[in-house]
Order: structure tokens, then sequence, then C-alpha cells
């Protein structure tokens, strides 16, 4: 009877707990849990003792998620702190007592679960990778830990003392943070250390830490009191800038794009809205022009270009061929592979067919094969050379004299990247996936093409090509908006593809939604559903890059289409150039 009493008491806390944080998270507010757990979805800060002893400020302006997982959308992650005393804690402990914890209240909720061990465990694991726990003696997700797989700790990550917990859920699922707060409070006692009292919360902004690049980028005009004249010329200082702005705008033509926003010409100029959909966030870089005193506040026109910035807009049209192969030389660039982590469902199932071609760098003697491209010197310097061993009084060609041109073969794949530019794709999100685009056409020997899906159609942004200036002015004219109409998408593409000459069509499709804009029916999911169908027919290999909350609708959508899918936790330019890469290797092993 206590026991079924202490079950629904602890039933009615988590409840309880599950709307508390709904309520006060959804106004960006963090909450203390007791007296030594405080849950947010921003970063954390410990005021200093000498200040206020035992107060943590949230850092309303930090979201977690972008901050310790260099996440792009928002709110997406709960940051769970457990405060206590000097000591260590393990975090293989503190992950295996969640995972039992998790066990036992699932099974609970439904007994039938304990009969169904493979769903449970699905279950359990689907959690065990989106929770990922911080202490002084190492971190990493759940599912990692229970492997013995620990990433060491280091100065200035956060779990020096208190047990640090990034956990990706939505509102419904908040009813998980009571269940891993208590567990590890029970496990940080268990380990004979007290509980550190938290006393009281309060709610600040902490100033972004960004590339003050106005500062070092020492444009020649410019006059700098007590510092030592640049040895860098006029030039070398203005390309410098160039590709400072190159990392966050693409290329040569959105830079142009960018500038001419700030024009004292008002029929040219577009809005802020305009260019966060485009760009995202911008107001540093704005700032940064501003230092250089390449941009000026007016009273009426509002930031315009000065005529320093002016001269810096001409040279750069001027001077646009160095400038871009600049920027292509730092797009070629892989980022590092270490903090991509992905979830695959699936294979591509299509097979690849091969190219040969003539290696005019290498012969062969061949007296067994007759056909091929003959290497005429070769084999007049081996005749001559036979015919004197062998005492001809006569030149001639005998068939151990022959010499070919050797062949080698590789596995070509032309690759269709299918972008989702509706609304939710604006900003950083779109950035990523042009960069990904540009960086597949540099660093690789095939041809691109891209094509977008928003609102309620599809077009092909550029063809299949191996001309970065038609790929770069195709996707500068991606301004994200609207709906999600996937199916008109993938026929899009589809058509592109069939009426390509392309060698082991490898179609990539990136999305962070589900489809809500029809092309036959009036169910948007099952025309997309339809579409992805037609792709096994013209052995087209197909993956797509989604995040986890379209997991359910995504599984199906490549398994229809015989093809993966990846699921990350962020949609940034690092996982999907990281990915692609992984996905071609996995092709040209097949």
């Amino acid at each position: 009877m206590n026991s079924e009493r202490s079950s629904k008491s602890n039933i009615s806390n988590i409840t309880t707990t599950a709307n508390y944080l709904s309520l006060y998270l959804g106004q960006d507010q963090g909450v203390r849990l007791g007296e030594s757990v405080v849950v947010s979805t921003k970063a954390h800060a410990r005021m200093p003792k000498k200040k206020i002893k035992g107060q943590i400020e949230i850092l309303t302006n930090r979201d977690a998620g972008k901050t310790y997982l260099n996440c792009i959308d928002l709110d997406q992650i709960v940051h769970i702190d457990v405060y206590h005393l000097p000591g260590e804690i393990d975090p293989r402990d503190v992950a295996r007592a969640i995972f039992r914890a998790m066990d036992q209240y699932f099974t609970n909720q439904d007994p039938q679960l304990q009969y169904a061990e493979e769903v449970r465990f699905k279950m359990l694991s689907s959690y065990a990778e989106k929770i990922q726990i911080s202490t002084k003696l190492g971190k990493g997700k759940i599912y990692d830990l229970f492997q013995n797989e620990i990433i060491p700790y280091t100065v200035g990550d956060e779990g020096r003392d208190h047990v640090h917990i990034l956990a990706r859920l939505n509102r419904e699922e908040y009813f998980m943070v009571y269940i891993i707060a208590t567990t590890t409070e029970e496990v940080i006692i268990q380990s004979g250390l007290q509980l550190a009292q938290v006393r009281s919360i309060s709610h600040g902004k902490q100033k972004e830490q960004e590339d003050d690049f106005g500062h070092y980028i020492k444009i020649p005009w410019k006059r700098f009191s007590g510092q030592e004249a640049t040895f860098m010329s006029p030039e070398e200082n203005v390309n410098q800038l160039v590709l400072k702005l190159a990392e966050k705008f693409g290329g040569i033509e959105e830079i142009q794009d960018w500038m001419q926003m700030y024009s004292r010409n008002i029929l040219k100029r577009k809005g802020a809205e305009y260019q966060k959909k485009k760009w995202g966030d911008i107001e540093h870089y704005v700032e940064q022009m501003e230092e250089m005193g390449l941009m000026q506040k007016t009273p009426l026109l509002g930031t315009t270009l000065t005529k320093k910035g002016l001269e810096i807009q001409d040279y750069i049209i001027k001077h646009k061929p160095e400038l871009e192969t600049e920027i292509r030389r730092n797009i070629r660039r892989v980022p590092g592979g270490s903090s991509t982590r992905f979830r695959k469902v699936g294979q591509s199932k299509q097979k690849t067919t091969q190219v040969e071609f003539v290696d005019y760098h290498k012969t062969i003697n061949n007296s067994d094969n007759w056909t091929g491209n003959l290497a005429v010197a070769e084999t007049v310097i081996q005749a001559k050379k036979s015919g004197l061993l062998r005492g001809d009084k006569h030149f001639s060609i005998k068939k151990e004299d022959l010499y070919f041109y050797d062949k080698k073969s590789y596995v070509p794949i032309d690759i269709c990247l299918l972008m989702d530019a509706s609304g939710s794709m604006a900003g950083d999100k779109r950035q990523a996936a042009c960069a990904l685009a540009q960086h597949l056409l540099l660093t690789g020997k095939e041809r691109v093409a891209v094509v977008t899906f928003q609102e309620h159609s599809a077009r092909v942004v550029a063809p299949f090509t191996r001309n970065q200036s038609i790929l770069s002015k195709g996707l500068a004219t991606i301004n994200p908006s609207g709906l999600t109409p996937m199916a008109s998408g993938i026929m899009t593409a589809l058509d592109l593809i069939s009426k390509s000459r392309v060698h082991n069509p490898l179609l990539i499709m990136i999305t962070d939604g589900i489809p809500n804009s029809p092309l036959w029916t009036m169910d948007s999911k099952a025309d997309a559903l339809e579409a992805i169908s037609k792709l096994p027919e013209q052995k087209i290999h197909f993956i797509c890059i989604g995040v986890e909350s379209t997991r359910l609708f995504m599984e199906k959508l490549s398994e229809r289409g015989e093809g993966a899918l990846y699921l990350v936790d962020d949609l940034n330019k690092e996982n999907l150039i990281n990915l692609v890469r992984y996905e071609k290797n996995e092709i040209l092993k097949r």
C-alpha cells in the first residue's frame, strides 16, 4: 500500500514539474528545482562569491544548444545543472542510473513494455542519444558512456563543481527533467558528496564573444593612435576583409548584394527582415564595418556606406576574379569531423558503375591483348631493342614489342542538392546548405546541381555544372520563406536528373521540417512518399539529412526511396560537409 502511494506521489511530482517547466521555460525563464538543481534552455553562470554567494545567473541571450553544442535552432536543449560540494562524480555512474530510472518509469507507465524488450530498448536508446552528461571526470552521451567511451574533462569545461546535463527534449518530454534531476542527486549523495545549495537565481545577459575583426584588419586610411603602422599592402588588407565577409555571406555575389543594401539610393535598399532571412544575424558585421569607417549611421537613411566604403565596394567589383580565387581556397578546406555526431537509419541500395579512362602517364607491355591505345614511341623503342637482341637485319615490330597506355577507372558521383527553402531554413541554415554546395563543387571531380522547394513549388537554382560562377549566381537567389512543398521539390529534382547525362546520381535532401504543401492530392506527406518512390526505378542514390524532430516521417521517406537518413543535432556547415563526405566514401566502398 505504501509502495503504491509512493508511486502515485512520484507520478504527481513528475507531472507537476513538467507543467511548471513548460510554463517558465516557454517564457525564457530559468527555474530552481529543490535546493541544488537549476533548469533552463539558456546558459548558466555562477556569480562571484564576493558578490552574491550561491546565486546562479540565467543568461537569457545565450541559448544552451548554441552555446554548448553549436546548434542553430534555439530552445531545443534543456540545460540541467545539479550542484554539489567539491569532489568527483563519475559521469558513467550518472548515465547508468538515469538509464535505469527511465527504464523503470516507462515500465511502470506501460507494464506491457516489460514483455516487449526490443521496443523498450529502442525507446531508451533514443533518449540515451539525446542526453549528454559532463562532470569533472569527463563527459559524453549516455549511449557512449554506457560503452565506457568518455571524453576527458578539460579546463574551462562545464561540470567542475556540478553535474552538467544537456537534454534534447520537446515540451511533451519535460517530465524527463524530474527523473534526470532526482536521479543525479541520488548518485551525488551515494558518492559520498553533499549537494550544494543554490540560494537564488537571477536573469541577465552576457555579450556574445564574436571575432572583432575591425580591430585587426587595418584599412590603410584609418588611423590607429598608439599602434604601429601595418606592414600589409592596401590590397592585402582589403583582401583580408573580403575573406572575413565571405565566411558569413558565402561569396563575392552575396557580399556585393549585402553592401548594396547600405547604398544611399533608397530604391536599392532592402530591409533588415530580408537580410535576416537570407544571412541570419548581421548586426555584428555592420558594427565592425562602422569600426573600420566603412559604414556610418545617418539621421535620415540609417546606416549607409561611407566614401571609403564605396571605394571598397568598387575595389571588390574590379578585383572580383582574384578575390574569388582566394575565397575558393577557403571553401575547399574540410572542417574537423570530431564534433559531428549523427544517427544513420537505412542505407542507399543502388549499385555504382565505374568509368574507364586512358592513363597517358603509364604504359604496359601487353602481348596478350591487341586492343587499346597504342603507345607508339614506347613500342618503337622496344622493337628497336628487341631487334638488336634478335639479330634482325631489318627493323620490324613483333607482337611482344607492343606497348599500350594503361587504363584507370573511378566511380563518378554527380550530386543534386535538394534544399528546403521554406521559412524555417532562413539565415544560418540557408548559409550552411549553400556552403555545402560550393564545397562539393570545388573538392570533387563531378558536377553539382541545386534544386529548392518553398511556398507551393520548386525550381532549379543551378543545373548540373562544374562552373562555380553559375552555381554562385544561383545560390545568391535563394530567399527562404513560406511552406514546404517537398513532393514538388522531389519531382523537379527527378526531372532534372532524368534529362541530364549524369553518372551514379546522388540526391541529397536537406530539410528541417515535414511537407505541408501538397502536389497531387490534399495530403502533403502522401504526395512526398509517392514522389520519392519513383527514385529507385531510375537508380538514384538518395540520402536525407534532417533533425530529430522529423524522424518518424523521414524514416518512412528514406525507406520508400531506398536511401539513408542522417539525423543530426543541427544543420550547420560542419555537419553537412562531413556527412556528405562520409556518405560518398560509403558509396565508393560498395
